[in-house]
């Protein structure tokens, strides 16, 4: 099941659709059957938090709605309300031959405000310094777990989307340079499990203007998707709608600039264009 959140227009309300062969399927309804929830809300997408259950109903919702084409809307971020976004760091072999390993590494963050569709774009606030487009398997978490093992990681994912971990080069620590507004595009959609049992088998390639800027496996990772999320289970609780973004290879990492155009595709996900545009031009704040 390919799961999206829409506008039939920009600036339109944002709709929860099911695609399928080039189609969308509106199946916003499906947010009635959601539970009601009061302050403090607890911690997880609600949505995801129930996804089993709604699913057959979105099916039955899918099978009654006119169906309009992709390409004909604009295309938001899967998950409404991530609670946070973890990104694999040193992830792949070329790390490992310079002498270090991610789980020595760690972790690193992005906040969750930098997430939007493919549809947004992504925009350089401070143009004036080197943004890098970093592609990766962004793997969406469906319940809540903490010291999850590695053989039963699976068991905690709801799906999968391709990544786009905008990252601003300097100085600074790199958190900050990953968590500009629109620095976290997610997208097309959101896969579901079923159609993604093995991710360690998705190839991946990344354009910018019909340049190939990076082509490479999620089946290179040092830590594959089971043990990346064990790694970041045995340090915090993970919810329902966190993204952990897998990494990506270094050595194919580059910087974009305003017009540019990324396009990203992945196996069994899918494909996404992202239009990069200058910000305000608002300098790098000085001492």
């Amino acid at each position: 099941m390919k799961i999206c959140r829409y506008e039939p227009s920009a600036g339109g309300i944002v709709r929860i659709g099911l695609v399928e062969n080039g189609m969308v399927y509106d199946v916003s309804r499906i947010a009635d059957h959601l539970p009601s929830v009061r302050w403090p809300v607890p911690p997880g997408d609600l949505f995801i938090v129930n996804l089993d259950e709604l699913r057959p109903k979105m099916v039955a919702l899918a099978r009654a709605a006119k169906p309009v084409p992709v390409a004909s809307v604009r295309l938001k971020s899967p998950v409404a309300n991530p609670g946070k976004f973890i990104c694999g760091a040193g992830n792949f072999p070329e790390v490992l031959a310079a002498g270090s390993h991610p789980r020595k590494l760690g972790l690193l963050f992005k906040m969750t405000s930098a997430a939007v569709g493919a549809s947004d774009g992504v925009t350089l606030r401070w143009p004036e310094r080197v943004t890098f487009h970093e592609m990766e398997l962004a793997i969406i978490i469906g319940k809540e777990g903490t010291e999850i093992p590695a053989a039963q990681a699976l068991d905690y994912v709801a799906g999968y989307a391709i990544g786009l971990d905008m990252t601003m080069q300097g100085k600074e620590f790199p958190s900050f340079g990953k968590s500009f507004d629109t620095y976290g595009v997610i997208g097309p959609w959101m896969v579901t499990t079923d159609e993604i049992p093995d991710p360690s088998k998705l190839s991946f390639v990344l354009k910018v203007n019909g340049e190939v800027r990076q082509q490479d496996s999620v089946g290179r990772l040092v830590l594959d998707v089971p043990a990346l999320i064990e790694h970041a289970a045995s340090v915090m609780t993970l919810y329902p709608g966190d993204v952990i973004f897998s990494g990506t290879p270094p050595k194919s990492i580059g910087p974009v600039q305003p017009g540019d155009v990324m396009h990203a595709q992945m196996d069994a996900i899918g494909e996404m264009s992202v239009v990069v545009r200058g910000g305000p031009g608002r300098k790098t704040p000085t001492i």
